[in-house]
């Protein structure tokens, strides 16, 4: 795949879920990173992605949004826009992977979405560029099924080639406000003749995110999916059409509330030291940041953080080169005259040594516009990762990240 994979205004320390004001970090950890921001483009997204669209080493920016009737891409470094299928309206979500081997990442995305089951057509369609990835792209649909809403590419039975992801948001009956009447589903495609094969379909109300993982050894991709059950783990067992998929619930996030306060908004993996951790927005849309630590076989919750506006996407990725995955939360509520203490942005949790009882420096890096999702990427080529994100907020925005803050010494 072709993906690889500001001023500071809140400065705060998390332990044992109480906010403790600090300034410095102990322990094995690095300093918190710093950022810098810089305006993309003008635009409303939904969701953001990075990929090298034209071979020139460079990782370029795709963003979508419900309301455009494109899809585009941004060119590193100059941010050109290139406009490569026209004629598509609420185009949902989006993948890349270069399946044909030209170099150029083919694009996955979602259109036709709506909320409601009866009105969304639920295109599932691949892009190919025809050799000039700035001129338009050619288009193959794959599949048409209602609520199609998130979408990713794994290699499920590690035979070195993708299959592409499609996960429903809700069932035909389930309706506002708790969207809890039906089941939802997981479905998998083979490359070649794209036949619909199911991981799961019946997941409880709402699906808001599937992302692939390597949690096992082996050539095989796994997936964590993130909903109104919780977090749950998906193993793929077998080859090609014959998968069949096991399923372990790693958490039933947050679980003291009817639906539509319910379970994870999204979830990601990261590397910690010799382990790993588990993050999550929880519960749909909701206001916890939350971290996973394993223990004796078990996963335990630690809410780090309960005031975010309107959460929606997570990313889990080490920012500061200390081997510590560190947690990035999008915060899509807006501050208006009837919601005068929203904290739209990007929240930023640096993490400790020890990620299940140390302290996790807080920093948040945006406070002015709202952000529905955030991508690592190092836009360049610095060695450090960066952060790209976009929002009903209007903007894209790359923060760049300048290194790491300085340790202080005297506390």
């Amino acid at each position: 795949m072709h993906r690889k994979s500001l001023t500071l205004a809140t400065t705060v320390t998390l332990a044992f879920g109480v906010i403790f004001l600090a300034a410095c970090s102990g322990g094995g950890a690095n300093p918190p990173a710093q950022f810098q921001a810089h305006d993309i483009a003008d635009f409303s997204g939904y969701s953001v992605a990075v990929a090298d669209f034209n071979n020139d080493g460079r990782l370029d920016v795709i963003a979508n949004s419900l309301g455009a009737s494109e899809v585009a891409w941004y060119e590193n470094p100059t941010w050109e826009r290139h406009v490569i299928i026209e004629g598509v309206s609420s185009v949902v979500n989006q993948a890349m992977a270069d399946i044909n081997g030209d170099g150029i990442p083919e694009i996955a995305y979602q259109s036709g979405f709506a909320m409601v089951a009866a009105n969304s057509m639920g295109f599932n369609t691949i892009a190919m560029s025809q050799g000039d990835p700035t001129m338009p792209w050619t288009t193959q649909q794959i599949d048409a099924f209602p609520t199609s809403h998130h979408v990713a590419w794994a290699d499920l039975d590690g035979d070195g080639e993708l299959e592409l992801i499609n996960a429903l948001l809700i069932g035909e009956e389930s309706v506002r406000p708790a969207y809890d009447q039906d089941q939802s589903s997981v479905f998998w495609y083979g490359q070649g003749d794209w036949k619909r094969g199911t991981v799961d379909d019946e997941i409880p109300g709402i699906i808001h995110r599937v992302r692939p993982v390597k949690w096992d050894p082996g050539s095989r991709d796994q997936l964590l999916v993130a909903s109104f059950e919780g977090i749950a783990l998906y193993r793929a067992i077998g080859m090609g059409d014959a998968m069949t998929f096991e399923k372990e619930l790693i958490s039933s996030g947050h679980d003291s509330e009817p639906a539509p306060r319910l379970g994870a908004s999204d979830v990601g993996m990261g590397a910690s030291g010799s382990g790993r951790i588990v993050a999550s927005v929880e519960p749909w849309h909701g206001n916890e940041v939350v971290v996973y630590t394993e223990q004796d076989g078990t996963w335990q919750r630690r809410v780090l953080f309960s005031d975010i506006g309107s959460g929606h996407e997570i990313a889990v990725l080490d920012l500061n080169g200390d081997g510590y995955a560190d947690i990035v939360a999008n915060d899509q509520s807006r501050m208006t005259t009837r919601n005068p203490d929203g904290t739209p942005g990007v929240h930023v949790f640096f993490s400790p040594e020890d990620p299940a009882t140390g302290e996790w420096i807080y920093r948040r890096i945006e406070t002015e516009s709202a952000m529905n999702g955030c991508v690592g990427g190092d836009m360049n080529e610095d060695g450090r990762p960066d952060l790209i994100c976009t929002g009903g907020g209007g903007k894209i925005i790359w923060y760049e990240n300048l290194g790491n803050e300085e340790a202080e010494t005297d506390m």
